[in-house]
């Protein structure tokens, strides 16, 4: 059997003719073809196919006869091709130069017009533009606070300032009550206890000495938590408003009976102290109010059964922690700056302890609050160490003799505080051994607090005396 068959020009990668008896067989190399996947969209209609296509062609000449193969309706806007990315391309360029590899998916759909532009006059523009800025809220509860104080200054005129406060106080408790109001209902606990702290403490000259003022105050704290239960008793008082009050009426307390210690700083350093603690109990106290289950593991050999379930509602319950931790570290804020200042100006004569005292909250705190990952609480601290650094500034510049090294050390702070914009981006990037020392330093801080706040109340000084 004789074959007159002749194979010329077979390569890798090539096409190549082979001749039977006349006749040619073209064979093409897999080099030559692409197999993708095409996908197709228009309106509603969406289609995938997966086809073998030469790399000489464009996408545009294989359009049309992929769109008869799959049916597509016509279209009569321009086609768009692009990666399943989302990146164009070019619709006329053959596949080899798009860089196309076996398994690519193609996607092609038609061409959005453009959105037409909206013709406005000055008019419309204006009123285009107020759509979007929001609305105005608050406003009516400032102007319920603002009446209810007017009907204590016209009241003040006619009676006392108790009788004037437990009317303004009133007015806001019928009108938080009908308009089921809780922002505006969370004024009147403040109210009734300046009215009650009034009324306790009674005109100035029949005051006997800071006693008065102390029970004042601790009468007006007990007025404000039983408003405040009134109201969560009506629903007009959150988880947050409730956590607040409570913390300033704590804190409020214990700095009251320093009034009944000979330190003259005594009720100011009882509240920095009394802050301090509740700041390092925020997340216990908070996680446990809103009733978040810490999640237990059962240990080896011990039954699944054993382990806690889960919470259905556990979002809403962190949710209202968060909130709960945030109106404690407000509240201890709003209660321990006043009390820095209060330290600062009456430091003459003692302006180391009150230094010692000042540098050691505000290192505690600031380091505290670096640990927080909500805004408010650490918005919070940070103003909170700021007003104790303050403290120490102005107990060093309003000293008649103060000692070189707080000098020096008040310019170091100085400086330290000025460059925050340069070293606070480093912060979260630290080593963790770094952050280790961080946190010893905080415990240092916190220990170091206990003794020097015992001291300024003059309770060393009370036990030296027995």
């Amino acid at each position: 059997m004789h074959t007159d068959g002749q194979l010329r020009g077979l390569k890798k990668g090539v096409r190549a003719n082979t001749y039977f008896g006349g006749k040619t067989l073209v064979a093409t190399s897999a080099h030559h073809v692409v197999r993708v996947t095409v996908r197709v969209s228009v309106a509603s209609i969406h289609r995938d196919i997966d086809v073998t296509l030469p790399t000489a062609s464009t996408l545009a000449e294989v359009l049309p006869e992929l769109a008869r193969m799959i049916d597509i309706p016509q279209v009569h806007r321009p086609w768009e091709a692009t990666t399943v990315a989302g990146a164009p391309l070019d619709m006329h360029t053959p596949l080899y130069k798009l860089r196309l590899f076996d398994g690519s998916v193609i996607t092609f759909h038609p061409i959005e017009p453009p959105t037409a532009p909206v013709v406005r006059d000055a008019a419309e523009s204006l009123a285009a533009a107020a759509e979007g800025t929001g609305e105005a809220r608050g406003l009516d509860v400032v102007a319920g606070v603002v009446g209810a104080l007017g009907v204590a200054g016209v009241a003040s005129r006619f009676a006392s300032l108790p009788v004037a406060l437990a009317a303004c106080a009133m007015v806001l408790l019928v009108v938080a009550t009908v308009s089921r109001s809780r922002v505006l209902y969370g004024f009147v606990p403040v109210i009734t206890a300046l009215a009650v702290g009034a009324y306790v403490v009674g005109p100035r000259a029949t005051w006997m000495g800071p006693a008065d003022l102390a029970v004042a105050a601790m009468s007006g704290a007990f007025a404000a938590l039983t408003t405040m239960a009134a109201g969560a008793v009506v629903r007009l008082v959150g988880p947050a408003l409730a956590a607040a009050y409570c913390t300033a009426a704590v804190l409020l307390s214990v700095a009251a009976l320093g009034a009944w210690l000979p330190g003259r700083n005594a009720p100011a350093a009882l509240a920095v102290l009394a802050g301090l603690i509740t700041v390092m109990a925020i997340p216990g106290v908070a996680s446990r109010a809103a009733g978040l289950q810490i999640p237990r593991i059962p240990t080896a050999g011990e039954e699944f059964t054993s382990s806690d379930g889960y919470q259905l509602d556990v979002d809403a319950r962190s949710a209202n922690a968060i909130a709960i931790a945030d109106a404690m570290a407000i509240a201890v804020a709003i209660c321990t700056i006043p009390a820095f200042a209060v330290i600062s100006w009456h430091a003459d004569g003692r302006v180391g302890w009150v230094s010692a005292f000042a540098l050691t909250a505000a290192g505690a705190l600031g380091l505290h609050a670096t640990r927080h990952h909500y805004p408010a609480s650490r918005v919070a601290l940070t103003l909170t160490t700021l007003a104790a650094l303050c403290a120490l500034f102005g107990a060093v510049i309003f000293a008649h003799d103060p000692h070189p090294v707080l000098i020096v050390l008040s310019v170091l702070l100085l400086l330290g505080i000025s460059t925050t914009p340069l070293w606070a981006p480093h912060l979260p990037t630290l080593e963790p051994t770094t952050v280790v020392w961080f946190e010893r330093a905080e415990a240092a801080a916190i220990m170091a607090v206990i003794p020097l706040a015992v001291q300024l109340t003059g309770l060393f000084g009370l036990i030296r005396g027995l």
